[in-house]
């Protein structure tokens, strides 16, 4: 997930009067990931809270933090940190140790998990493996 994720939601809430902001991960530009993603399998946890940490602890006031996916881990660090006034997370993705897996977030992940080669790398995803065929209708 990239900045590029929340480009409706930004327009949205911009559209409301609200500030929004949707920081990268540090040291990662949005182009340059799509021609390699393999800059992220570096990334650790702790980086991204101290480099978004940083970002919000500038801010005047605690914000309102969402978080998508294993964004919900970040949206928690950051809270217990101090730096929201409240947490969102949506589609979040279970805990290390959770086995109840929907179906919805393995066909999501397919294009990842059907290679096996994949493991411990970091697979970008086109537009078009992320289309789904509607369910017929009885």
């Amino acid at each position: 997930m990239t900045p590029r994720s929340w480009e409706k939601w930004v327009e949205h809430y911009e559209g409301h009067g609200y500030r929004v902001l949707t920081p990268t991960y540090p040291g990662l530009e949005v182009e340059a990931l799509r021609e390699d993603p393999s800059p992220i399998e570096a990334l650790t946890i702790p980086a991204i809270i101290e480099h978004i940490g940083g970002i919000l602890g500038e801010l005047e006031r605690p914000p309102i933090i969402i978080g998508h996916s294993a964004g919900r881990l970040l949206t928690q660090i950051l809270l217990d940190h101090g730096y929201g006034a409240a947490g969102v997370v949506i589609d979040s993705v279970p805990a290390e140790g959770v086995k109840v897996v929907p179906v919805s977030q393995i066909r999501s992940l397919f294009p990842f998990l059907k290679n096996p080669s994949n493991r411990h790398k970091a697979v970008g995803f086109t537009p078009e493996q992320f289309h789904t065929t509607p369910s017929p209708t009885p």
